[in-house]
């Protein structure tokens, strides 16, 4: 399975797009680097949340942010 970045924004809007995927039963994987790298100690220059979705749902995905208006 590959996956790609369907979104990068901040924790709010990530939860708006989750809803939306969870609603058209989409998979998705939230990687937040702003947590991982305060875990691990660091600074992170990302203050973004990314959320994945696998390829073949990704035209999909997109569409659906569009329609919701949802912009990174």
């Amino acid at each position: 399975m590959n996956h790609i970045i369907l979104y990068s924004g901040s924790e709010i809007m990530v939860l708006a797009v989750k809803n939306i995927l969870e609603q058209n039963n989409i998979p998705y994987i939230i990687r937040n680097d702003i947590d991982s790298s305060i875990a691990a100690g660091f600074a992170s220059d990302s203050n973004a949340v990314n959320v994945l979705v696998e390829e073949k749902d990704a035209q999909r995905a997109q569409q659906l942010l569009i329609e919701n208006d949802i912009k990174e």
